[in-house]
């Protein structure tokens, strides 16, 4: 995959918020479709690549048991959607999908996992097939660790967070530490710079 990393403060010129060095963004130099792919919350509901078209999404992989990075990610998605409203209309506003790669044990949970960190989140899992499919068109990664002699077993996955636009194509990546204000800044700013380019 042929991407451009850019610092943002970098990526948008002198005059960008000093808040914008808080957080790294990976522009792609060409947008990635993203394949057709069906996965399904708790209730069984599908959500498909369907359901990423005429709005912007962010993706972003991990399990419910993770200890750290992922209630880290999710908390400050919520913080960083909250800080985004102030800076576009409702309807340009995100919408956040959690992608468990566990799902053995998070199949029954997924969705009030999501959930528990913002009532509009999104959470959602599928078999190994469905699961990897989107995993590689986002250029993430994830592995089961083999299993203790208990059963249990760990999981490890990329931290980085997917921005889909609303042609559902892969248009940026999000890297930690997701600083909700500089998240914000940026994620209004990408909006602007797809409108002029899908106006050219």
């Amino acid at each position: 995959m042929k991407r451009l990393a850019l610092v943002l403060g970098l990526a948008f010129g002198p005059h960008a918020s000093p808040a914008l060095a808080q957080v790294q963004g990976v522009m792609l130099d060409a947008p990635v479709p993203i394949p057709a792919f069906t996965l399904s919350d708790q209730a069984g509901q599908p959500f498909s690549a369907v359901d990423l078209a005429d709005h912007w999404t962010l993706i972003m992989f991990g399990f419910n048991s993770c200890p750290d990075v992922c209630p880290f990610t999710l908390g400050n998605l919520e913080a960083a959607i909250s800080e985004t409203a102030l800076r576009v209309s409702p309807d340009s506003l995100p919408r956040v999908v959690f992608v468990s790669v566990d799902p053995a044990r998070d199949s029954d949970t997924v969705t009030d996992y999501a959930r528990f960190f913002h009532p509009e989140f999104r959470g959602v899992t599928g078999t190994r097939d469905q699961l990897d499919a989107l995993v590689a068109a986002t250029d993430s990664f994830y592995r089961l660790l083999p299993p203790d002699a208990s059963g249990y077993y760990e999981v490890q996955h990329s931290s980085a967070v997917s921005v889909i636009g609303p042609d559902g194509q892969l248009r940026a990546k999000l890297q930690p530490p997701f600083d909700p204000g500089a998240t914000a800044e940026f994620l209004a700013r990408l909006q602007i710079s797809y409108r002029r380019k899908s106006n050219q």
